[in-house]
């Protein structure tokens, strides 16, 4: 029998995929069997949210908020995740007072939450667009007057959502220091573009040349990642974002990582080991895995074995050998590693990027 567990482990699995629907799927059925999980309807809120479905996105929102109202015991991060996804929501809908209070309501709970501060700016900048209203006159009352008929007052159109995020296309590779992500707008102003990087979160927004907003959460990453050293730069025909990796050769399975807090979603499995949520398809044994891990704990292959190797030479060269590793893959960005110091002494050690790559110079 497919559990509640089961299918939101898929719905992640999907998640990372960038399969969305998918995802809103497996989220959905697992809600249909337990409409008790918080953190499900948080996810299919996040997921709604990638998918431009702001309405949807609010509303699980809310589902999720009155959840935590008959939950006490629901540990504060969850609820200010609960209140982000709100006002993140309500700012789609270009509902910028609701988002307000929704957001200040997630920072007086964790002031530290991912991205939190750079959705209060810009729901602070459009407020600062909205027409002010002036405060009402008292007038002297008018003589009385035969009753007339009211006037129709014009329906006011609403405001019509933020383009559904899946219409403009993005793309990422990485190698073993960076991870570098391509979002395909063309003939976008720099002025336009806001970008914020933290250690855990990526926000995008950019003023398209349509008129319309686009955005781009990714929250939280995959992996951390070192701020101050990533960088993007806008060109005539994208946006590329390049992020420094805060563990070097550690491979991304995938952009995202999944933020609900999966100790709360901890079932057993027939064995009666814990089974926790997962990006894969299948139950995971993880005592069993922690076990194999300790048996292969000493075992190294690959870029581990290769990396390794490396450090080992590193430490017992002489000082030449040092400073010819150290100089030679610094200065050509980590595709050339030499030991040689009389060849690399001479001069600057150009980049070799692998065949069929090409080597891309970013601003600061």
């Amino acid at each position: 029998m497919t559990t509640v567990q089961d299918l939101f482990a898929q719905g992640s699995h999907a998640f990372a995929d960038e399969d969305y629907e998918e995802a809103v799927n497996f989220y959905t059925k697992a809600i249909e069997i337990n409409a008790s999980h918080v953190e499900i309807f948080l996810k299919r809120s996040a997921t709604y949210q990638k998918l431009g479905k702001d309405k949807e996105a609010y509303e699980d929102a809310l589902k999720a908020l009155a959840l935590i109202k008959e939950k006490p015991s629901v540990d504060v991060s969850v609820e200010a995740k609960a209140q982000l996804r709100k006002g993140v929501a309500a700012f789609h809908l270009h509902d910028y007072q609701t988002a307000k209070v929704a957001l200040e309501a997630c920072h007086a709970l964790s002031p530290d939450q991912r991205t939190l501060a750079s959705w209060m700016r810009k729901n602070e900048q459009e407020l600062a667009k909205q027409p002010k209203v002036a405060a009402p006159v008292t007038a002297p009352a008018p003589a009385a007057a035969p009753v007339a008929a009211a006037a129709p007052v014009a329906a006011v159109p609403a405001t019509p959502a933020t383009p559904a995020a899946h219409r403009v296309r993005h793309e990422w590779y990485q190698n073993d220091s960076h991870v570098t992500i391509s979002v395909f707008i063309k003939n976008v102003k720099k002025e336009s573009v806001d970008i914020n990087i933290s250690e855990n979160a990526l926000s995008v927004s950019v003023k398209m040349p349509t008129g319309s907003d686009y955005s781009l959460e990714l929250d939280p990453l995959s992996h951390a990642v070192v701020p101050s050293e990533s960088k993007f730069e806008v060109l005539s025909t994208k946006i590329e974002i390049q992020l420094k990796k805060e563990r070097f050769a550690i491979k991304w399975g995938a952009l995202e990582g999944d933020d609900v807090n999966a100790g709360s979603m901890a079932t057993t499995n027939a064995a009666g080991a814990p089974a926790y949520p997962s990006s894969s398809r299948k139950t995971k044994n993880w005592d069993a895995l922690e076990k194999e891990a300790a048996k292969d704990e000493d075992k190294a292959d690959g870029d581990k074995a290769l990396n390794q190797l490396f450090a080992q030479i590193y430490k017992d060269a002489d000082d030449n050998t040092k400073r010819a590793m150290m100089k030679s893959f610094t200065e050509s960005n980590g595709t050339c590693l030499s030991t040689n110091w009389d060849e690399v002494g001479k001069g600057t050690v150009e980049t070799r990027p692998p065949e069929g790559m090409v080597a891309k110079k970013y601003n600061s």
